[in-house]
């Protein structure tokens, strides 16, 4: 993919959200207050249309936009279905609205109207090449840009780095009364999505010099093709998107002639599509919430190496537990460091990670010099106050949490340290701490799990350009359906795939002669049948002739004769087809291990090699069983496949398993390839 601007993009979204005037059309006390209220800001002219009123919500009336002293940017679109058709005209009617809010063409238009009359006016506004957030949403509300907003905005909806995105617009409302903890630079309620979609906007926010990180609440993906291509955007400029997406569902039922055929559906491949392009997956909203604070912020991490100060032990066994859960477990702090802590404070009985300062010595001297000599012995990238932060604590409580955390940020300044604020209770924090957190660029977490795992996103998260999916096709396969194992084989492994010795044999005596040339033990297997195990079709160890011979005889004479490849982890490689985002490339335990306790991973196809190293890390499992290490060939072996179904889209469904993984090699013991029947493609 390129980064120039795609046809399917529209990213001049500038009257959205940086509108230099505005204009209500057919703007009333009775309908308009609020959103007047919220429109109107020092500096941006905001007209009324209105034909029937002089002034309205304190706003000078005009009767047609051409009556304005200049034609506004954005206009609000505030009249019914019944009149909204003329309204439309008269905003087209001159040049230089660049951007329409339509809240209505909702419930209040019915079943029947609402979707006619959303249809004219989408159809129009498209045709004029206008951006229109709507029909039937919140609006969008910008903190220190008029905010075309039907709902109430609180001043502690604050301006930040957060750009977020929500298909319900309960989820906006939610959002802008958050309080100040997490600062925005919009949220927007995208409604029917009829003109401007999130793919328009998040390719709009992975440019916008303000925003960092980008939030979407979604219920679906109305064109893939763009969302992709809005992601590609996001990824090239440095940026993250966190991804809560809800109404999951599989594809519909189909005959899948592979393993993997069977384990992957839509919202697999979704996720998939997500992470090759570099983007976060959240299945619950505080989780998502967590992760826009802590990527909110400027200053990276450096590594993955925490450090924690606590004030309970009870607490603080909590907190390591939590790490571990989330996939960061704390280290032991070394014997020198422990030595240095307890010579200042034998007071210790013990100094864990999370190390328990309560009662130690005075909180004014403890805390302040372990942090210090934490910080100052190397061993730790991140630095963690575990101390409870809510608004109901009083006086001394309340005090001492505060203390702490700027005994935290006094020991991480001028250092590449990363510091983290994380408390146990997911009550609000007294918005002056929230407030200190923001000025320091300091994430502030609620919840020790919820937060772990946000802070665990940020330190393993890379920042990664994909792969081009843009690769020219090769010439097509013959043929259609599925393709016998050793031609899978051979067609695999001109991609770079190993594969055992092997011979295809008419009789029970060939197959005997090529067991003694591949030499002792070896495989017989059925050929031309998909799933040779489910029909015993599969014979492993022969370690002789007459063995070979009747297992051959069984099958029916025509068999395949395979060296038994021995020592290894077995995992499998394969490949669907999506019909949104298409070849979708699968990684995972091997055998029926992988189908039984899904235990899978997906991306999408071609994968690099940073990409497929970030496919397997996604699923760890893959990296302890290879104890520890995952081998370059392993690697080669996946982006081999990948490279394969990216440059065949005639191939729907690829199936390596197992694949034989050792220090040594990558070999496939089994090959798969179903094409798609010819007459399909040419239809």
């Amino acid at each position: 993919m390129s980064s120039t601007i795609s046809p399917l993009l529209r990213t001049d979204l500038d009257g959205v959200f940086r509108p230099r005037s505005v204009a209500i059309y057919g703007i009333s006390e009775r309908t308009s207050q609020r959103i007047a209220e919220n429109m109107t800001v020092p500096g941006v002219p905001f007209y009324g249309i209105n034909p029937t009123k002089a002034e309205a919500c304190g706003v000078v009336c005009y009767p047609t936009i051409a009556d304005c002293p200049e034609v506004p940017e954005m206009v609000v679109m505030g009249v019914g279905h019944g009149r909204i058709e003329a309204a439309i005209d008269d905003v087209l009617s001159v040049p230089g609205v660049r951007a329409i809010i339509t809240p209505g063409l909702g419930n209040e238009a019915g079943p029947v109207e609402g979707p006619r009359m959303s249809a004219i006016v989408s159809d129009r506004v498209r045709d004029a090449g206008i951006a229109m957030i709507g029909p039937n949403c919140m609006g969008v509300a910008t903190p220190g840009y008029p905010s075309p907003w039907i709902g109430n905005l609180h001043p502690t909806f604050v301006a930040g780095p957060v750009a977020t995105i929500a298909h319900s617009g309960s989820i906006g409302e939610i959002l802008v009364s958050l309080g100040p903890r997490i600062g925005f630079r919009t949220v927007v309620s995208a409604g029917n999505e009829t003109v401007t979609d999130v793919a328009d906007m998040v390719a709009f926010f992975a440019d916008d010099p303000d925003t960092r990180v980008i939030g979407l609440f979604l219920e679906a993906v109305r064109r893939p093709a763009a969302f992709e291509q809005a992601l590609q955007r996001v990824a090239e400029a440095g940026k993250v998107a966190i991804v809560l997406k809800v109404g999951t569902s599989e594809m519909g039922a189909r005959a899948a002639l592979t393993h993997t055929g069977a384990m992957v559906g839509s919202d697999e491949v979704f996720s998939g599509m997500l992470r090759y392009y570099n983007a976060i997956r959240v299945d619950d909203f505080g989780n998502w919430l967590e992760h826009l604070e802590v990527f909110s912020r400027a200053t990276p991490p450096r590594g993955r190496r925490i450090g924690a100060v606590t004030n309970s032990g009870g607490e603080g066994e909590y907190f390591a537990d939590k790490a571990e859960q989330a996939g960061i477990p704390l280290q032991e702090f070394s014997p020198e460091l422990k030595a240095r802590i307890v010579a200042e404070f034998p007071n210790f009985s013990g100094v864990g990670n999370p190390v328990d300062c309560w009662a130690i010595d005075d909180d004014r001297i403890v805390f302040p010099r372990v942090f210090e000599l934490m910080a100052e012995s190397g061993e730790f990238d991140v630095l963690v106050s575990d101390i409870d932060h809510s608004q109901w604590l009083h006086a001394g409580e309340r005090e001492l949490a505060t203390n702490i955390a700027n005994d935290l940020r006094a020991a991480c300044h001028q250092t590449d340290l990363f510091p983290c604020v994380i408390t146990v209770t997911t009550a609000d924090p007294p918005i002056e701490d929230i407030e200190w957190a923001r000025q320091h660029d300091i994430p502030l977490l609620k919840g020790s799990l919820p937060g772990l795992r946000a802070l665990a996103a940020r330190l393993t998260h890379r920042q990664r350009v994909p792969a081009s999916r843009l690769l020219p096709a090769a010439p097509p396969l013959p043929g259609g359906g599925d393709l016998p194992e050793l031609e899978s084989a051979g067609i695999a492994a001109s991609y770079g795939l190993p594969y055992v010795r092997a011979e295809r044999c008419a009789t029970a005596d060939e197959a005997a002669a090529a067991a003694e040339l591949i030499g002792y033990p070896v495989v017989v297997k059925i050929d031309n049948v998909a799933h040779k195990a489910r029909v015993g079709g599969v014979a492993l160890g022969l370690a002789d002739a007459a063995g070979v011979r009747e297992a051959a005889r069984r099958m029916g004479g025509r068999v395949i004769v395979a060296e038994q490849v021995l020592g290894g982890v077995e995992l499998m490689i394969g490949v669907t087809r999506d019909p949104d985002f298409g070849a979708t490339v699968s990684v995972g335990v091997g055998g029926g291990l992988a189908e039984a306790l899904e235990l899978i991973t997906h991306s999408l196809a071609p994968l690099d090699a940073d990409g497929a190293r970030e496919l397997v890390a996604s699923l760890p499992v893959i990296e302890r069983l290879l104890g520890g290490e995952v081998p370059d060939h392993l690697i080669e072996a996946i982006a081999a496949v990948s490279r394969l179904a990216a440059e065949h889209p005639e191939i729907s469904e690829i199936d390596v398993n197992p694949l034989l993984v050792s220090p040594e090699r990558a070999v496939a013991l089994d090959c798969l390839i179903v094409l798609d029947n010819p007459e399909e493609r040419a239809a």
